[in-house]
């Protein structure tokens, strides 16, 4: 698992903590690059194609932090997303 290699070459504990403050850091780096891709930040002399391609990278990376934070606290995202948002399709 990506996560499991990051952890053993960062030599960091993944604890309960991580997991949350991982997915805060994530989140933080999609907004600094959308700020720079909406021209509203540094744009740190990039393409607007490769600031598109950084926001795409950082929803990549708060998905997969989603999904380990998940994992992590044994939550069932399918019945999660089926109880809260998919009820209002019904």
């Amino acid at each position: 698992m990506v996560s499991d290699q990051y952890e053993k070459n960062c030599n960091i504990k993944r604890d309960a903590d991580w997991y949350i403050l991982k997915l805060q850091e994530e989140l933080g780096e999609l907004t600094q690059n959308y700020l720079s891709y909406t021209l509203r930040g540094r744009n740190r002399n990039l393409t607007q194609e490769e600031l598109k391609k950084n926001i795409s990278n950082e929803v990549a990376d708060i998905l997969g932090q989603i999904l380990l934070f998940a994992n992590y606290h044994n939550i069932d995202i399918g019945k999660s997303m089926e109880e809260k948002w998919f009820t209002y399709l019904k």
